[in-house]
């Protein structure tokens, strides 16, 4: 296991686009008897996902926000340590939304699997997952929890690396300002509020937010957040 985990580490730290790294997710995923993965990363209710789950019940679960009731997730997060799931031990769940969301779960293939959860920085969770439409997960080949960590994290790094660098081009990096009054912005911040704490004279923090609208291509503040964030810039 092991070896395995190295060469998906290797992989990750390799990789110079998406593809790839799914690609050698779904061969390692297969060769350990799964058939699906998913990265996701949680951020509050934020969330951010990359992985090989049918394009029908991505949307579904995205859609209906299954990562709130989803146990592979909830449980994950709560332990901070490495689990095995199966859908049959969650009959006994009672809500209406719970019983919906795993009987579409199973619809899709997904009925048990392994997932490997990891903090990240100011309170993000991230979390790699192998899914199997069979009824039971083996979790002994995960017993290296400090190789699992590292290949979260790997992929982690990797992704944010290659959004980037293939996103956002030269020409369109912020600059230490533009970058420090959009942070703030994405934190909720007006622009009153990021001259009080940064000492930048308002109309001057506007110029820095215009600039990097026109940088990222934003029409408003709103997508300009959203788009950084997508880049991995915040």
């Amino acid at each position: 296991m092991n070896g395995d985990l190295r060469s998906l580490i290797d992989m990750a730290e390799a990789a110079h686009d998406e593809r790839i790294i799914k690609s050698g997710l779904k061969s390692f995923a297969i060769s350990f008897g799964f058939e699906r993965f998913a990265y996701l990363q949680t951020d509050g209710v934020r969330l951010r996902t990359f992985n090989s789950y049918p394009v029908k019940w991505q949307d579904i679960y995205l859609g209906s926000r299954y990562s709130l009731v989803d146990p592979a997730v909830t449980e994950a997060k709560r332990r901070m340590e490495t689990i095995s799931w199966t859908a049959d031990d969650w009959r006994a769940r009672g809500t209406s939304e719970f019983k919906r969301f795993r009987e579409q779960a199973i619809a899709h293939g997904i009925r048990s699997g392994v997932t490997i959860p990891v903090k990240g920085s100011y309170g993000s969770v991230m979390m790699l997952t192998f899914a199997s439409s069979e009824k039971k997960a083996d979790i002994s080949r995960f017993e290296d929890r400090q190789k699992a960590i590292q290949a979260v994290l790997a992929i982690h790094y990797r992704l944010k690396i290659i959004a980037a660098a293939t996103i956002v081009a030269p020409r369109r990096l912020l600059s230490p300002r533009e970058a420090m009054c959009l942070m703030w912005a994405a934190k909720g911040k007006k622009v009153g509020e990021t001259a009080d704490v940064t000492g930048i004279n308002p109309r001057t923090v506007q110029h820095y937010l215009d600039s990097a609208r026109r940088k990222l291509d934003a029409a408003t503040v709103p997508q300009l957040v959203a788009i950084a964030k997508d880049h991995g810039l915040v």
